[in-house]
């Protein structure tokens, strides 16, 4: 029967990837448009030739293989970062600067408040970021990035946050923010969600939280999309 109800689950994730049963306007464009668009953005060469430098260069200096975002899923963030283009995003966790990147390529003219402890030890993590200069601002602690990105982004901005990885200390300060984050207009993606038991109650927090907006959900990432204009419903899809 367990494998029946998987089956039966992607099945139902991949018909809803494509539109069928989705009923919301918004919901069906969202997924159709943004989602599961199939057109070649010209950054998906360059981060999947900054996940081979990651992955080869860490192997080679440092001795083990290293957890890089997939290039299905940085080209999902990178597709909702292009629908919205926020001037500025929250990014916790870059996933050794690869998924900073997807975010950051949308516009030159974007900026990143980015808590990372990971990438500090990590030589390929630290060419990356280092090749935006200013358009990153490091924090050192996750405190410091919640407060540097509300200063900047001021009362009006649409919020972008991206939930890469985090740590047992900064668990009690993330959950919140997201609290937070479910009064607020913006998005919220959530990755790691099937492998970290920190970002699944995280996840499983903000959906709790939530009286309005939509949530898309692979059940490894998840995409949340924070608007009072929207009714409170839940997706789960295939994200490409």
């Amino acid at each position: 029967m367990g494998k029946l109800k998987n089956i039966g689950s992607a099945i139902s994730r991949y018909q809803a990837s494509k539109g069928f049963g989705v009923h919301s306007p918004f919901a069906f464009s969202f997924i159709t448009n943004v989602l599961d668009e199939r057109y070649g953005y010209y950054c998906y060469e360059r981060l999947q030739q900054l996940r081979l430098q990651v992955t080869e260069r860490t192997r080679k200096e440092q001795g083990y293989k290293p957890r890089v975002i997939s290039i299905s899923e940085a080209a999902a963030m990178f597709r909702v970062a292009n629908h919205y283009n926020p001037p500025l995003f929250l990014s916790i966790g870059g996933s050794y600067g690869v998924a900073a990147a997807s975010l950051l390529s949308v516009s030159s003219q974007s900026r990143m408040v980015l808590y990372d402890p990971m990438a500090n030890d990590n030589a390929a993590a630290k060419e990356i970021l280092s090749s935006y200069g200013d358009r990153i601002t490091r924090a050192d602690s996750l405190q410091e990035a919640i407060g540097t990105y509300s200063e900047r982004l001021g009362d009006n901005g649409l919020h972008f946050i991206a939930i890469n990885n985090i740590t047992d200390n900064d668990a009690s300060t993330i959950a919140a923010l997201m609290a937070d984050a479910a009064t607020w207009q913006g998005v919220v993606i959530i990755r790691n969600i099937d492998t970290s038991g920190i970002t699944a109650k995280l996840w499983q927090q903000l959906k709790y939280c939530m009286t309005y907006g939509m949530t898309f959900t692979n059940g490894k990432m998840a995409v949340v999309i924070l608007n009072p204009k929207l009714p409170r419903q839940d997706f789960e899809i295939w994200l490409s």
